[in-house]
């Protein structure tokens, strides 16, 4: 009956029942598309191949590996911070390896513009670059009909460089721009020696002032000595921009005859005189016991730090002025840059053979007091970076100087309690300087001892310097 009249309706109406039995059709096809597409998303999100391969994809904070894949707007020149340390000494480090199982990691960068220059004419496309080796490792490298797909030189240094390409890489000079010609502008590589028990020296070799402008910058070397009794002795010598080398693609900086930093290999021949005082040093970082290059600006501020020793031995000769030999001395090394007006920092480095930590925030008129940090490594790669609120003075103790008296810290704390880590430091020596200004007059170098917590267990009680300032 029912069949009997659909018939006759179509008979009579041909042109309704054909709308309508489009429409019907319409409605089941986008249905059975749409069920398609949900299909072919849900084999894509499970098909790692199809987003860099591997287990885990680490993709810039705020965007999706969904957008990644679709090419949103969103997900357009966009890149992880520092890659290539996060690759070296976090995920392919052997402390990712031993603890948590992770045998590679694949760089990836996609939707780069590049130019090509064909028949004479610029081209403008987007490109995606891999590292062949690590693709393979990652599961994800495509199959090569024809030719073949392996590393190349720069690939190799990228992701397995050297120690010497290593330090190259993080520890060169920098040309000022901008805001920085200023006449406050200073770079300098910093290294401090353990010579005794109560003995030790900082050397800063440095360039400052308006760089380019012939007659308005130059060099210098300032060394100073701590002897076993807490005399401090501060030796400097200028050197004019004519006598000035540096290289803004290795470490390597030449002040005439009063001083010189160069790399050999993966250690830096040190050199530098100074008011009858001579330092002829081998300095040799511990491998993967660094901090990356780190800047950062405001309207009136420019300050970039690196350390790439953050535990080194020293070998050689110091002549103070009686010439005595190095061997085995515990030292570090760092290297600054940037505009230093009214400038001040909370900082601090300690290591023993085994483990290294470093804090600091640096300090001006156009900067947040909220960015301190706190950096935990070893010979495994990093164990942690923590982001203290404050440092809190839990003892001090008085420091004459000329017409006053300060009170200066004995002990200290600062803490990351969302880590559970903490690091409490005990001073056994204090050095003031007059920086002569009406701020944050008096720099204050401390030598003790930090006692550094993780996870309520002392992971170390590390002897090393520390730097604030006081009114």
């Amino acid at each position: 009956m029912i069949l009997r009249l659909a018939a006759a309706e179509i008979r009579n109406r041909p042109g309704r029942a054909a709308f309508l039995l489009a429409g019907y059709a319409l409605g089941v096809a986008v249905m059975v598309v749409l069920l398609a597409v949900g299909e072919a998303m849900l084999t894509q999100a499970q098909d790692k191949e199809l987003v860099g391969g591997g287990d885990v994809v680490l993709v810039p904070a705020g965007v999706s590996t969904e957008m990644l894949k679709a090419g949103g707007v969103g997900s357009l020149f966009l890149g992880v911070d520092h890659a290539r340390f996060i690759h070296r000494n976090l995920l392919e480090s052997p402390r990712a390896a031993a603890e948590h199982g992770v045998a590679s990691a694949s760089p990836i960068v996609d939707g780069a513009q590049v130019e090509l220059l064909a028949r004479g004419r610029p081209w403008k496309a987007i490109a995606t670059g891999e590292i062949p080796s690590r693709t393979a490792a990652a599961g994800a490298a495509p199959h090569i009909l024809t030719g073949r797909w392996g590393d190349t030189e720069a690939d190799r240094r990228w992701a397995a460089p050297s120690e010497q390409d290593v330090l190259r890489e993080m520890d060169h000079f920098h040309q000022p721009r901008g805001a920085a010609l200023d006449s406050t502008w200073a770079e300098w590589h910093y290294f401090n020696v353990i010579l005794g028990d109560g003995r030790w020296i900082y050397l800063t070799l440095s360039v400052g002032g308006r760089i380019g402008e012939p007659g308005r910058w130059g060099g210098g070397v300032l060394l100073t000595v701590r002897e076993p009794g807490g005399e401090h002795r501060s030796l400097t010598r200028r050197v004019p921009d004519t006598a000035v080398r540096m290289d803004t693609l290795s470490p390597d900086l030449l002040l005439g005859g009063a001083g010189s930093v160069r790399l050999d290999g993966a250690t830096y021949v040190v050199h530098a005189t100074a008011g009858g005082a001579r330092v002829d040093l081998r300095v040799t970082p511990a491998p993967r016991r660094y901090f990356p290059p780190t800047d950062l600006g405001g309207s009136t501020l420019i300050s970039g730090y690196v350390a790439p020793a953050l535990y080194a031995t020293a070998e050689g000769t110091v002549c103070l002025p009686r010439c005595e030999p190095v061997g085995g001395a515990q030292a570090y090394h760092d290297h600054n840059w940037g505009v230093w007006r009214d400038v001040s920092w909370e900082w601090g480095s300690a290591s023993d053979s085994a483990v290294s930590l470093l804090y600091g925030v640096v300090r001006g008129d156009s900067t947040s007091t909220e960015g301190m940090f706190a950096y935990v490594v070893d010979g495994r790669g990093v164990r942690g970076v923590y982001r203290p609120k404050a440092i809190e003075w839990l003892a001090t103790q008085p420091k004459a100087v000329p017409g006053a008296t300060l009170r200066v810290p004995r002990r200290f704390r600062f803490e990351d309690p969302r880590r559970d880590f903490r690091v409490t430091v005990d001073v056994a020596a204090v050095h003031a300087t007059d920086q002569n200004r009406s701020r944050r007059r008096w720099f204050i170098q401390m030598r003790g001892i930090a006692t550094v917590e993780e996870g309520g267990r002392v992971i170390g009680r590390l002897p090393g310097f520390f730097e604030t300032y006081v009114d």
